[in-house]
């Protein structure tokens, strides 16, 4: 047990490391397929700039140059008063390809001899290391020469650096609040995740009171009420059983000891009698088996079960099952019922358990004669059991469920609530002393309204 808590610590880091890495991965793959054409667009779009920049320059010194071509000068002031960089160099070349006026190279490049042959602007991106734009002069339909300007690229490149730069701090500022946002949301769904672990854990213990908290997400949060919900249906039916076998101990007591009785009273008749004690004993095994169907009804939570009470068949049925018991401890059984009794709608076997427990606790614990009534009461049908017990009944005490009250006592007349009240009636102290216990019974559906 002592190993099981670091394994699964180290299994909930695992996912949660797992979450944050899958997060921060999905946003490097983002970033990247963003990031990298971008960037190649910005460095394009410097580039674009430097180079119309320098198409711009020599554009102007060639209108310049045309002026001083066509009166037979040699241009002057290349660039001069344009507000360029002083890195931009411009130079004039004639149509032989030679350095006229201007900072340049001696002889024009390939690149920028193109602009001799078509007349069109031309531009090269890496002529010895530099940007170049050639720019044609034109007097009407004749090149002159050609205005050259270049640059290196150091302007260009410091901007595209310090863009990427940027872009890249960008970047990693993105992924790192992706990192913590991925850690607190691993850590959000981590947790009710080993919250239903450890409530899975005590509910295969059998601890059926461990419930999961609620995190608000809605399937997780699913998945822990239906997990709730099946820790109390399984810590009900576990208390149910073990409420049946309370039960049982308890309530089998007094048919046992009435087959009991039965047989040995076969032993001590001659042999011609013995089918009547062996029908005694069948009748009290009957009444075992009634007794153990009716507590398993209880314990499975059915409810009202059975056929409605006949008055007249539980007045025979405590007669021939605490007579014969009562007589054993020199006690008598009186029995009053009145005629013209009302109906219920109460099972007979629920009654008969609430009676026995009834008869059971005044024979148990009570002195004297033991009576049962039945009667009439407005309406309703009730059943009072009394003794001539001189001890005060503690109330309170009595319909308390305890396995521990009074060497073992205590399960019957908390059982005998149970079954009334599951039947509809209700069952009360109608007197202390001398003790008098009434079972009231509802009425059979449409009675009071008639």
């Amino acid at each position: 047990m002592s190993d099981e808590r670091p394994v699964r610590h180290r299994r909930w880091a695992s996912m949660r490391g797992r979450i944050v890495a899958q997060a921060v991965l999905a946003a490097v793959v983002a970033t990247t397929l963003f990031g990298l054409p971008l960037g190649y667009g910005v460095a394009q779009s410097f580039l674009g700039d430097e180079q119309s920049e320098l198409e711009r320059i020599a554009d102007v010194d060639a209108v310049s140059v045309a002026f001083d071509v066509a009166a037979g000068r040699t241009p002057t002031g290349l660039g001069d008063g344009q507000g360029r960089d002083s890195t931009v160099l411009v130079a004039f070349y004639g149509t032989d390809g030679q350095l006229v006026a201007g900072d340049g190279p001696r002889r024009l490049d390939p690149a920028s001899a193109d602009a001799l042959g078509d007349g069109r602007v031309s531009t090269a991106n890496d002529i010895d290391g530099q940007l170049v734009v050639a720019v044609p002069v034109v007097d009407g339909d004749t090149t002159r020469g050609v205005v050259r300007a270049a640059t290196d690229y150091s302007a260009a490149r410091w901007r595209i650096v310090a863009t990427w730069a940027g872009m890249l701090a960008l970047a990693a500022a993105a992924i790192g609040i992706t990192w913590l946002l991925a850690r607190r949301q691993a850590a959000r769904l981590a947790h009710p995740l080993e919250s239903l672990a450890v409530a899975a854990q005590q509910l295969g213990e059998g601890d059926f009171s461990s419930r999961t908290a609620r995190s608000g997400i809605v399937e997780i949060d699913a998945a822990g009420s239906a997990l709730d919900t099946t820790a109390g249906r399984l810590g009900a039916l576990v208390t149910r059983e073990r409420a049946f076998s309370a039960d049982a101990s308890h309530q089998l007591r007094t048919p046992l000891t009435g087959l009991r009785l039965s047989l040995e009273t076969a032993l001590e008749l001659p042999p011609e009698a013995h089918r009547g004690a062996i029908e005694n004993a069948l009748a009290s095994a009957d009444r075992l088996e009634a007794t153990i169907t009716d507590l398993l009804a209880l314990a499975r939570d059915t409810g009202a079960h059975g056929t409605p009470l006949d008055p007249t068949q539980l007045i025979a049925d405590v007669q021939a099952t605490w007579g014969p018991l009562l007589a054993r401890h020199d006690r008598d059984l009186a029995i009053h019922a009145e005629d013209d009794l009302p109906g219920t709608a109460a099972s007979a076997a629920a009654v008969r358990q609430v009676v026995g427990v009834l008869v059971d606790n005044a024979t148990v614990h009570g002195a004297g004669t033991v009576t049962v009534s039945v009667r009439d009461a407005g309406g309703v049908l009730a059943v009072d059991v009394a003794d001539e017990g001189t001890t005060r009944l503690e109330v309170d005490r009595l319909f308390i469920r305890s396995a521990h009250r009074d060497g073992g006592h205590g399960i019957g007349l908390a059982l005998a609530r149970t079954l009334a009240e599951a039947e509809g009636g209700r069952l009360r102290v109608a007197s202390p002393l001398p003790p008098v216990f009434t079972l009231l019974l509802p009425p059979q559906p449409g009675v009071e309204d008639s």
